[in-house]
């Protein structure tokens, strides 16, 4: 995959939302997974394109997307969980 930039990504920005959200205890929101994307992988993603990852993955089953205020919570679903075991 080629981000914005033209740089490559080595891994699928589903595959590392998915492994940020687990590095957090299988809970985060989107504005902290947002900030750890462009900061720690410096991977140029903007927010539409974070939230359209975010709702594919719901859709699949994988997380529950709440909102909280102005932000959206993520969680892992309990049925991704129990599959992990």
């Amino acid at each position: 995959m080629v981000d914005v930039k033209g740089q490559w990504r080595n891994r699928p920005l589903f595959k590392l939302v998915i492994d940020e959200i687990a590095r957090h205890g299988g809970r985060i929101t989107d504005q902290e997974l947002y900030r750890f994307l462009r900061e720690e992988y410096g991977l140029d993603v903007s927010m539409p394109e974070l939230h359209k990852i975010l709702l594919v993955l719901e859709l699949r089953g994988f997380i529950v997307v709440s909102k909280v205020r102005r932000e959206f919570s993520i969680m892992f679903s309990r049925y991704f969980i129990k599959g992990m075991h």
